[in-house]
Order: C-alpha cells, then structure tokens, then sequence
C-alpha cells in the first residue's frame, strides 16, 4: 500500500471515529503552532459560529487529504 493511501484511509478513520472537529482537535497537537495563543485566543471568537467551525475544520482536513503525499 502506497504511503499517500496509508494517509488517505487515516485521515477517514479519524473523521469516522473522532468526527471532523474531533479529527482536527487530534491533527492539531501534531502541528506546531505561531504567534501569541494567550492574546489572540478570543479575537473573533464571538463571532464564529458553528456552521462556520464546521466548514473551517472541513476545509482543513480536506487540505490535509489533498496534500498526502
């Protein structure tokens, strides 16, 4: 099996299993992150809803399937 279908048939485990906000949540502790969290935290947050969320997370992992190697 190909590395990019290891990765493909992962990403669809997660989003199975975790759904795709609980997919995101788990990628996410992999990815090193930027800026100020403690500062930048609540900027838009009051603003966001969860449809918003829903298609954020989405795209994300969409991007992630796309960009297997």
């Amino acid at each position: 099996m190909e590395v990019s279908e290891i990765s493909r048939r992962g990403y669809q485990a997660l989003i199975q299993e975790l759904g795709y906000a609980g997919a995101a949540r788990f990628l996410l502790r992999f990815e090193s992150g930027s800026g100020d969290y403690t500062k930048e935290r609540h900027q838009g947050l009051e603003k966001l809803t969860m449809d918003d969320f829903r298609a954020f997370v989405q795209k994300k992992i969409e991007k992630m399937i796309e960009n297997c190697p």
